[in-house]
């Protein structure tokens, strides 16, 4: 992306997103963004490959059973804040404001870094009641609160991280958030060779690792932010207009109003999954290491659906931000095509290798066995959740999040939350634990198609 040394509103000189073809720049951005979306799970998937196949199923358990999906909760909480949040800068680089730009980038960031702080504080002082309530297997106890106190510490610089990566992306930069995901994530594969299989602290040096390349993270997004958005302007002091010292009220208002919905939301569907991981611990320790080790699998076919929901809204945003309707609706049918094409290719794969992928996790047949069924059974659903991800992330583009986060948390985190509650003590299986995922998928799917049309027809009106 060009951009001129000016710090003016005027200095962005060419936008390939508000000017290009637009399925040609929508992979050219895509690609990136899912090669960093592999790397980001495989930050994660290798602390729960090396303690499953080194430390034991129990170490496999606290890592990626309750200890690993509380944490799952504030870091998703993070990831959506920051998608929200970068909506309004990708508006203001769509308009060529590139001065709103910084300031709304500047405060984002300062405003993750104390959510950030609240989710460590949480996890780390009530720690052991969380855990509790989840009902965590008793030999798995001692490892998950060891996992979550220690991970806890990479909480501050998860947040930063995010908001950093979602403001380059959102001025169609997913080069450096890529550079920063390769390097951490081979940081972390030293590290927990280290200390997971050279000292053998378990699930505590998984977690440790991790803590550390979160830090290296942030600092690196830090960086590649004071070269690239706030080039020849300082990140630290903030401009004083009108005798302030500090962001505008507004501007504050604006980014909680579009980050925490969507903070909301990602927190909705990992809280629903923390639910349905509560009723799972009650199959014992193998259930719950076979569905850590799926969680780790079909993470594949949540990175491509989720690097092409970041598209969407960048796509949609900054056009938007130009004034350009035409190609808002292009790069929302566009991306739809694209995202059921490759997203039927991974479903079909994952299905058919379900034995072998979780056999890397475990070698224990039972655990390997419980996991490819769960996979067999729940993996063809998949796709009746592609069509919540098209319309959600064209509507965060557009700057509409409140109602499409309600829907989500009635489609979603309530019925998913009294699925699991109510209806699986009348048939205590794990397919039908598992089945509390199609059917939250399949109401929140026609909720928004009813809200989505409804919008779009309101928009077409307000374009013409």
């Amino acid at each position: 992306m060009k951009q001129k040394s000016s710090s003016s509103d005027n200095s962005i000189v060419f936008n390939p997103i508000t000017e290009g073809v637009i399925w040609k720049q929508v992979l050219l951005f895509f690609f990136p963004l899912l090669i960093s979306s592999f790397f980001q799970q495989l930050y994660n998937t290798v602390d729960a490959l090396i303690v499953g196949r080194i430390a034991g199923k129990q170490a496999l358990s606290a890592v990626g059973g309750s200890a690993g999906s509380v944490l799952g909760i504030f870091m998703m909480f993070y990831i959506g804040f920051a998608g929200g949040a970068a909506v309004l800068a990708a508006q203001y680089f769509g308009a060529k404001k590139q001065t709103s730009l910084r300031e709304a980038v500047r405060t984002s960031l300062f405003i993750s870094t104390v959510l950030g702080m609240a989710g460590a504080i949480i996890c780390f002082a009530f720690a052991d009641p969380i855990l509790s309530v989840m009902q965590t297997p008793a030999d798995v106890m001692r490892p998950s609160l060891f996992y979550l106190r220690i991970a806890a510490l990479g909480l501050v610089p998860n947040a930063i991280y995010n908001m950093g990566a979602s403001a380059l992306r959102a001025v169609g930069d997913s080069r450096r958030p890529l550079i920063i995901l390769i390097f951490t994530c081979l940081t972390n594969i030293g590290l927990d060779l280290l200390l997971v299989a050279g000292f053998r602290m378990g699930a505590a040096g998984a977690a440790a690792a991790t803590a550390i390349c979160q830090l290296l993270s942030a600092v690196l997004a830090l960086l590649f932010l004071k070269k690239t958005i706030f080039a020849g302007s300082s990140m630290v002091t903030v401009k004083k207009r009108a005798g302030q010292t500090q962001a505008p009220r507004e501007l504050v208002s604006r980014i909680l109003q579009m980050g925490l919905p969507l903070g909301l939301a990602e927190v909705m569907y990992t809280f629903a999954n923390v639910v349905l991981m509560a009723v799972i611990n009650g199959f014992g320790t193998d259930t719950v290491a076979a569905y850590a080790a799926y969680g780790k699998i079909d993470a594949l076919f949540w990175m491509v659906v989720g690097s092409f929901g970041v598209a969407v809204t960048t796509f949609v945003g900054q056009n938007m931000g130009a004034g350009r309707w035409d190609r808002v609706i292009q790069s929302i049918r566009e991306c739809a095509v694209m995202m059921f094409l490759v997203l039927g290719g991974v479903i079909v794969t994952l299905y058919i290798f379900a034995r072998p992928l979780q056999q890397l996790f475990c070698s224990d047949p039972d655990v390997v066995l419980i996991g490819a069924r769960m996979m067999h059974f729940l993996m063809p659903f998949y796709l009746l959740y592609i069509p919540i991800e098209v319309m959600f992330s064209a509507l965060r583009g557009m700057g509409d999040s409140v109602l499409p986060t309600i829907i989500t948390f009635f489609g979603v985190c309530i019925l998913r939350s009294a699925w699991g509650i109510f209806l699986v003590p009348f048939h205590r299986t794990v397919n039908m634990v598992l089945l509390g995922f199609p059917v939250s998928w399949l109401a929140t799917d026609l909720a928004f198609a009813v809200y989505f049309y409804r919008y779009m027809k309101k928009q077409r009106k307000t374009a013409s």
